[in-house]
């Protein structure tokens, strides 16, 4: 027979690289969106400038259209960096004040629970109101 806390040990640790990879998935995830996101707003901003571009050459010239363009991606640049160079600044701090740890998801279960059970009849009568406003709203329509 094998050791009961050897096939605690095992399952809880199958428990955590399953969560692991988990986490790992939704990073990468995240990490294609956001790479995506960010080449979409690229080409976007390409277009504005080209547009930029073409709308003032017909009035101020062609090399005053390539500065005042270039100009406006150079606005774009600094507005970035002032709000990344921010995010820098405040993440630090946000992260000091923020706590330590989150309360577990049984403990606000529980939490949840003993105020329902606590306020039924006030939430459910909440709860018909609101249906009733709903199904007001759209009767109206």
């Amino acid at each position: 027979m094998e050791n009961p806390f050897a096939q605690a040990l095992r399952m809880r640790a199958r428990l955590h690289l399953s969560r692991l990879a988990f986490d790992l998935r939704c990073a990468a995830r995240d990490a294609i969106v956001a790479t995506v996101a960010a080449l979409l707003a690229l080409a976007a901003t390409g277009c504005a400038v080209a547009a930029l571009w073409l709308q003032l050459a017909p009035i101020i010239g062609t090399p005053a259209a390539a500065l005042s363009s270039a100009a406006a991606l150079l606005v774009l640049l600094v507005a970035g960096g002032a709000i990344f160079g921010l995010r820098r600044i405040i993440a630090p701090r946000m992260a000091a004040q923020a706590p330590l740890a989150a309360p577990a998801a049984p403990d606000i279960a529980e939490a949840a629970a003993q105020v329902f059970g606590a306020n039924k009849m006030a939430l459910l009568l909440a709860a018909l109101v609101a249906g009733a406003a709903a199904a007001e709203t759209l009767r109206d329509k």
